[in-house]
């Protein structure tokens, strides 16, 4: 398993999207497969449009953090 954390304004939560699949909410440690994603938030007004990569050699407590701004 892997962990990713997806960071964004904590004023504004929002679903995490994981190659077109809902995988849970940002500011919180999210497990995924070992895998290349695209990641991306619900709704609009965040910079970039998205993140793409693997995410690997992650651990509990070390997650792969990626960051969205309020556009």
């Amino acid at each position: 398993m892997e962990y990713i954390r997806v960071r964004f304004d904590p004023n504004d939560i929002r679903d995490v999207i994981a190659s077109g699949n809902a995988i849970g909410q940002t500011e919180t440690e999210l497990v995924v497969q070992p895998n290349y994603y695209v990641i991306s938030l619900s709704g609009s007004g965040y910079t970039p449009p998205y993140w793409y990569g693997v995410v690997s050699g992650t651990t509990v407590g070390h997650p792969l953090t990626i960051s969205f701004t309020p556009a």
